[in-house]
This record gives structure tokens, sequence and C-alpha cells, in this order.
């Protein structure tokens, strides 16, 4: 976070337990019981006295808040038995950011702007790239960090389709690669190299593309590529 006069980072925050909190907070931008940010930095084996540890991480919160020049009473407010991460008008949540850059790209590769795409996709990806609340673990740290996976690999295959749409398909080969080594029993991402290969004029490694998510999606999940892969060889 930075403010005013100051800066911190995410090791910077009380422990797993003040970096899960101050993120939940930040990520959800909504009022959180004290019920909900228990379950969220404990799951179902809160401390005994939970409520008391939970007020001591937000205390501690809202001393280093008040580091970077940001009233931290102000910012981490307690309401009706719930908390609420109330930042400055101004601020910039970097993860709302991806999601608002990568919805813009997938609107302007629908609408035929792929030059447009690779702007917004390329900053949101940058940003989906880094590691969220590393070695935290709990229910809603592996939730958050998979959509996170999502919105990656979704950068990742507008990417690919937006470079190809433009002519770079060897720029479009490499992170359709991404894409699929992110996540591999998704098709998509097989496809889009399977494309940009047949696109650069490469039949021999479009069909090795082809081949290996046939093989992978029988061999892991017994079944075969939907029409829509199947077709990108015809």
């Amino acid at each position: 976070m930075d403010g005013p006069s100051g800066s911190f980072v995410d090791t910077d925050l009380p422990g797993n337990q003040g970096r899960i909190t101050f993120v939940a907070l930040a990520v959800e931008r909504r009022p959180l019981s004290h019920d909900e940010l228990a379950d969220i930095v404990w799951g179902e084996q809160p401390p005994e006295r939970w409520k008391g540890s939970l007020a001591a991480v937000v205390s501690k919160i809202r001393t280093l808040i008040t580091t970077t020049g940001v009233d931290g009473r102000q910012a981490m407010l307690s309401s009706g038995g719930a908390y609420t991460l109330a930042l400055p008008a101004e601020s910039w949540v970097d993860l709302e950011d991806a999601h608002r850059r990568l919805d813009r790209a997938e609107g302007a590769l629908r609408h035929g702007d792929p030059r447009a795409a690779t702007g917004d996709a390329t900053v949101a990806a940058s940003i989906l790239r880094r590691p969220l609340l590393a070695g935290a673990e709990s229910r809603w740290v592996e939730q958050t960090q998979a959509r996170q996976a999502d919105a990656l690999y979704r950068c990742l295959t507008t990417l690919a389709a937006a470079w190809s749409a433009l002519g770079d398909q060897q720029l479009a080969v490499t992170i359709a690669e991404s894409a699929v080594q992110l996540d591999p029993f998704r098709e998509t991402g097989h496809r889009l190299l399977v494309e940009a290969e047949s696109a650069r004029g490469d039949r021999g490694a479009a069909l090795r593309a082809f081949n290996r998510c046939e093989q992978l999606l029988a061999d892991e999940l017994g079944v075969r590529p939907s029409p829509e892969t199947m077709a990108v060889l015809e």
C-alpha cells in the first residue's frame, strides 16, 4: 500500500493472519462480519479467543496504515460487528485494475480491435502473475488464488488470439503455450496453439500440438476434445 508519506508491502503486515485480513478486505471491497473474517483467516478451527486475536490483528494493521500518512482508524472501520477497509477515493487496488483491464481487453477483441486488447491484457497479465498471499493457507486464499489463475488464463488466451489476429504468429504460439502450461485441461489454449502453428505454416507442429491435447484429455479425463477443438485441424 502506498500513502502520502510512506508505503508498505504484504510482508510488513502482522504475519499470515494480517496479510489475509488486509487482502481479504481490499479484495472483497465490502464490510466483512467478524465471523466471516474469522472464517477467512482461520477456517473451521479459529482460536478459542478469536475475537480478541482478530481485534489485535486489525489494530496492528491500523498502525501500519498510519505510517503511510493515511489515518488507520478511518481506513479500517469497525461498525455493526463488521470490519471495512475504507481506502481514499483515489486508491488503486492492483487486482481490481487487472480485472477491469481484462474485461476491456476481452471486449476489444470481441469488437475487432486486437491492438487495444493487447495493451490492456498485457498489463493485466503482469499484475495477475504476481503471487497472491504466497505461503498463506485458508479456504478463502485457495479460492481467491484459483480466481486469479483463471483470470490470468483468460489474459493469456486473449493475448494469443489478439497477436494471432495481428499477424504475429510466433508470439501467439509462445503465449498459447504459456496458457496450456497454466491449465492443460482447458482446451482454449490448445486450440489457439494449433491455430497459430497452422497460421505460420507449420502443419507438423500444429498436428503435434493437437495430438498432445487429445492424448492428455484421453489419459487424464477419459474424454475426447470438443467438436470446436476437433474442427481446428479441418
